[in-house]
């Protein structure tokens, strides 16, 4: 199978690859969420220190504007406090333990720990925020691949309109009616797909298309090869280690 353009452009800025192997993107989910907190300073280096190409992060914006990484609306799971991000100031977030000493992180500072040494993937989890992340990426000084991501395809399309280069990528976890005519609507240029619902006949008419698939979140080291086996440009691990930077022969 060959390496579609998308994924080709996107491991033009990073390292080249390695003989005549095609590379596989090797993805932190949250920074390195099975060693690590999720979604914090710790994670994001341990994602670094595994060899990841990119740290995959959720963003939420506090109620004072502040972009931070969280998955979660409430902020009761992952740290020691309760209530809403949305509700939260940035100032009341800093007096949380997100995980072994951990505070949560703003974008800033996330894209500060993986600069020089990953890409960014960067998930916007809730309506509105799309451009206001492609704005603190633009404001940052970060030199690394940034690939915009959501569920909720509005924002990535603005985030296009904003940026017609951006890489973006619309996530999934079924397969439409429209086959890859959706992701081609939301001007994406990756699909983040889920393993449960992912056929190889799927992902080849996304390849079609000229969208490169990224398989999530895929910890076993089996699924994992099935993963590439379907046709998967890279793979989003709780545990990246596990994912091979070469598709095998």
């Amino acid at each position: 199978m060959e390496q579609s353009q998308a994924l080709a452009n996107t491991l033009a800025v990073g390292p080249s690859p390695e003989g005549n192997h095609q590379r596989i993107l090797r993805i932190g989910h949250r920074g390195a969420a099975g060693h690590a907190p999720e979604n914090t300073i710790a994670a994001i280096r341990r994602g670094v220190s595994l060899g990841v190409d990119f740290v995959e992060l959720d963003v939420q914006r506090t109620r004072d504007g502040c972009l931070v990484v969280m998955h979660d609306t409430l902020v009761d799971r992952t740290t020691d406090g309760t209530g809403t991000v949305s509700d939260t100031t940035w100032d009341e977030l800093q007096l949380l333990d997100a995980g072994n000493g951990e505070k949560v992180p703003s974008v800033e500072e996330a894209l500060a720990a993986a600069n020089g040494h990953a890409g960014a993937i960067l998930e916007a989890k809730i309506p509105g925020i799309g451009p206001a992340i492609h704005r603190v990426v633009r404001a940052s000084a970060f030199s690394g691949p940034v690939i915009y991501a959501s569920f909720l395809h509005e924002e990535i399309l603005e985030i296009r309109k904003i940026d017609p280069l951006a890489r973006t990528m619309a996530l999934m976890e079924s397969v439409p009616v429209s086959g890859a005519a959706w992701a081609r609507d939301a001007s994406a240029t990756f699909v983040g797909l889920s393993l449960d619902c992912a056929t190889a006949e799927f992902i080849t008419a996304l390849h079609d298309a000229g969208l490169e698939v990224l398989l999530y979140t895929v910890n076993d080291p089996r699924l994992i090869h099935s993963a590439i086996e379907l046709g998967a440009g890279g793979v989003i691990s709780d545990y990246p280690e596990r994912v091979p930077k070469v598709r095998p022969n």
